[in-house]
């Protein structure tokens, strides 16, 4: 990968000292052909840094039903980003209102009725379909 970057960088580099050893014999004009190249940064490839003390578990354990239910505490950092402590204990509170009125007799849970939608071709439609498909037609 390097390589060809490296040629190409090469290549651009010396056709433009080539112009400009052209140039240096000429008497200075106005050329409308002469281009200026941009200043170019070449940098490395960050390398991935290995640390060598660092524990990795031979073991490899597969998600549970616990990782699934378990939710870590918001940190305080992630209190102050959200408001403060205020409105995180105003939606604890609403989360227990609404445990607590779930348990009143007569509750009904907001459920929506499911609907099935129409098919989406006609008889005729289908039959016609049918027909094409067994005829081998597209």
């Amino acid at each position: 990968m390097r390589l060809p970057f490296m040629a190409a960088l090469w290549l651009a580099a010396s056709r433009a000292m080539a112009q400009d050893a052209a140039g240096a014999d000429e008497p200075s004009k106005d050329d409308a052909s002469a281009t200026t190249l941009e200043t170019m940064v070449v940098r490395p490839d960050p390398e991935e840094v290995v640390d060598l003390y660092r524990f990795r578990n031979p073991i490899e354990v597969e998600p549970g039903g616990l990782g699934d239910a378990w939710r870590e505490p918001p940190s305080l950092e992630q209190l102050g980003k959200n408001g403060g402590i205020v409105p995180v204990l105003a939606g604890m509170a609403a989360q227990q209102i609404q445990k607590g009125a779930r348990k009143i007799p007569g509750w009904k849970e907001p459920v929506q009725a499911a609907v099935a939608r129409p098919p989406p071709l006609s008889e005729e439609q289908a039959a016609r379909a049918l027909r094409l498909q067994e005829a081998g037609e597209p």
